[in-house]
């Protein structure tokens, strides 16, 4: 299926020249074209090594301002960066599809699921197709069918795993299903496509993990998220808030106002960001 975008928009490419200019970016099933009065450049799908949406990093922040997509590629055994300028929805429509072009219908080594709630399963590697939609991750052609939404993951790392007989660098995918926090390990080559996948699972988990290092949460509110995530992460509000307040109402309000917390029916629930936190805190507890 053919899926294309156009947009004019302002574009920045430091190795050609050294101010923006305005020029017409397509991305179609064949890469990304970029022409203009001041730069022409194109990059085929299996040239790009890096794509990131967000701040305008250092290479281009006097050039861009607000939300900038980075596209990394090869060209001539030198890598290049075009940054592209643009509203945050469109540049998310455009770096999401440019993920679907790259990486759906890549052959994938997978264990799913390799751990829940931390233990680690018998589960071996299998070979199936990744599948990458908008908001969603998965994969087919396994015993177990594999669809993750962007918003439930709570953990993202890579690692070296025994695949075939040889030590293979994996990405470690950690999800919420149902209360339970499950991890799956994913594999595939060449490289270059492990990163971009690795880039993709973080689109919503960076976000929130941005959020969590400006929030910095005492001790007592980790330690209240985390006895919530040992009942599944949800319970009645009094069981879990009295044992860390004298004030459970006025933590209760701290932890919703925080967007970590919500209460609903007399019960209070993990939000995401609250599952992100005690996620992170579980997996240090495992691995010491």
């Amino acid at each position: 299926m053919t899926r294309t975008v156009e947009l004019s928009t302002t574009v920045f490419c430091p190795s050609v020249s050294a101010e923006p200019s305005q020029a017409q970016f397509r991305l179609d099933n064949a890469g990304v074209v970029v022409e203009g009065d001041q730069l022409a450049e194109e990059a085929g799908l299996d040239e790009i090594f890096d794509i990131r949406l967000g701040q305008p990093p250092r290479a281009a922040v006097e050039a861009l301002s607000g939300t900038v997509l980075t596209i990394g590629f090869e060209r001539g055994g030198q890598r290049v960066a075009l940054f592209i300028g643009g509203s945050e929805s469109t540049l998310d429509r455009v770096s999401g599809l440019l993920f679907r072009q790259l990486l759906d219908g890549t052959e994938v080594a997978v264990c799913h699921p390799a751990t829940i709630g931390g233990r680690v399963t018998d589960r071996r590697f299998e070979i199936g197709e990744l599948r990458v939609t908008p908001g969603k991750v998965g994969c087919t052609g396994i015993r177990q069918p594999l669809n993750v939404d962007l918003e439930t993951i709570v953990g993202v790392s890579r690692s070296k795993k025994e695949l075939l007989g040889r030590r293979e660098l994996a990405v470690d995918l950690r999800y919420v299903r149902q209360g339970v926090v499950v991890g799956v390990d994913l594999s595939l080559n060449p490289p270059r496509k492990l990163n971009l996948l690795g880039r993709y699972l973080r689109r919503s988990y960076g976000r929130l993990r941005q959020e969590l290092r400006e929030l910095a949460p005492p001790p007592p509110v980790v330690r209240t998220l985390t006895r919530l995530y040992t009942h599944g992460g949800r319970t009645d509000s009094k069981s879990v808030l009295s044992q860390e307040s004298a004030d459970p109402a006025a933590l209760l309000e701290e932890l919703i106002e925080n967007d970590l917390v919500t209460l609903e029916d007399g019960e209070v629930r993990l939000e995401m960001l609250g599952w992100v936190l005690v996620a992170e805190q579980a997996v240090s507890g495992w691995d010491s």
